[in-house]
C-alpha cells in the first residue's frame, strides 16, 4: 500500500516553493490517488491556523497559502494584475459573490484573499484545492471572464491538460481559453511570458486553431455558411475577440438546430 512519508508532507503543504517545484508538487497531489487525504490535510492545518490566530471559520480556507514568488519580476503573471476587479465562486455547489479573486496563469491557481480578514498584519492568500472549485468569475468593468476547472475525470472526451480554462462559448460547439505564461530569462532576470491560447471544439476534441480557413474548415457541411456569415459581418479570424467568435459558433448552432 502507498505510504506518505510525513516530513515530506508538511514540506509539500507549508513551505514556499519556487514556481517550477509548486508545479509539480500540484500536479503529483492532483493525479496521486491519496488527493483527498492531502486536500484534508491542508484545509486541517488551514483552519486550526486561522482559526486560531483570526477567528476565522471560513468554507473558502480550504487550500494551501499562497506565497508571491514574482517579485523580481516586471511582469506578473497574474491575470489583469492591478485591474480592479469583483468575483464570484461556485464552490462545492455553494456559490459566492463578491469576492477578491485571482488566477496565476504560470501555476494555474485560483487565489482566494479577504482584506477584512489579517494574519499578522497581512491580508492572507490561499490557492484554493481546485476539485471543489466548480467554476469562477472574474468581473471587470469593461467586461467578465467565467473559468471551469477542466479534465478528463470529469469530462472524458476532454483531450487537453487539465486545468483551469476560460468558457467563452458553451453550446453544441465550444470555445475555451487557456490562460497561460511561461518563464523565460530577459537580461539575467526571470520574466513571465502571457500566451493565452483558443481552442475549439465543433465535433469531437478540443483543436488549437492558427488560420481562418482552418476555422472554417472544422464547420464541415455549414463551412460555407459560416463563411458567408463572417463575410457579411465582417469578421475576421485573426483580428476577431472572443465575442466575434462566440457570434460565429452561435451562429452555428443555429444552423444545426434549423435541421
Amino acid at each position: 500500500m502507498f505510504r506518505l512519508n510525513p516530513v515530506l508532507i508538511f514540506l509539500c503543504l507549508f513551505n514556499p516553493l519556487n514556481a517550477q517545484q509548486g508545479a509539480a508538487l500540484t500536479n503529483s497531489f492532483s493525479e496521486g490517488t491519496d488527493y483527498k487525504f492531502i486536500s484534508d490535510l491542508q484545509k486541517s492545518y488551514m483552519d486550526s491556523l486561522y482559526v486560531r490566530r483570526v477567528n476565522i471559520s471560513d468554507e473558502l480556507i480550504n487550500g494551501r497559502e499562497y506565497v508571491p514568488y514574482y517579485f523580481k519580476s516586471k511582469v506578473k503573471p497574474l491575470l489583469s494584475e492591478g485591474k480592479k476587479r469583483s468575483g464570484s465562486l461556485v464552490f462545492n455547489g455553494r456559490r459566492y459573490n463578491n469576492l477578491f479573486l485571482e488566477y496565476d496563469t504560470f501555476r494555474d491557481q485560483l487565489i482566494y484573499s479577504d482584506s477584512t480578514k489579517l494574519l499578522n498584519d497581512k491580508v492572507f492568500k490561499i490557492a484554493l484545492n481546485k476539485d471543489p472549485v466548480n467554476e469562477f468569475s472574474l468581473i471587470f468593468s469593461d467586461g467578465s471572464m467565467m473559468f471551469r476547472y477542466f479534465t478528463a475525470v470529469k469530462e472524458k472526451s476532454f483531450n487537453l491538460p487539465s486545468g483551469f480554462y476560460e468558457v467563452v462559448y458553451d453550446g453544441k460547439a465550444k470555445c475555451i481559453i487557456k490562460h497561460q505564461s511561461f518563464l523565460v530569462e530577459k537580461e539575467g532576470l526571470y520574466e513571465y511570458r502571457y500566451t493565452p491560447v483558443e481552442y475549439i471544439k465543433v465535433e469531437s476534441g478540443y483543436s488549437r486553431v492558427r488560420s481562418g480557413k482552418g476555422f472554417i474548415k472544422l464547420f464541415g457541411n455549414e463551412s460555407d455558411e459560416v463563411r458567408k456569415f463572417m463575410r457579411t459581418n465582417k469578421v475576421h479570424f485573426r483580428r476577431a475577440d472572443k465575442n466575434e467568435i462566440a457570434t460565429v459558433m452561435r451562429y452555428y448552432d443555429s444552423l444545426l438546430s434549423s435541421k
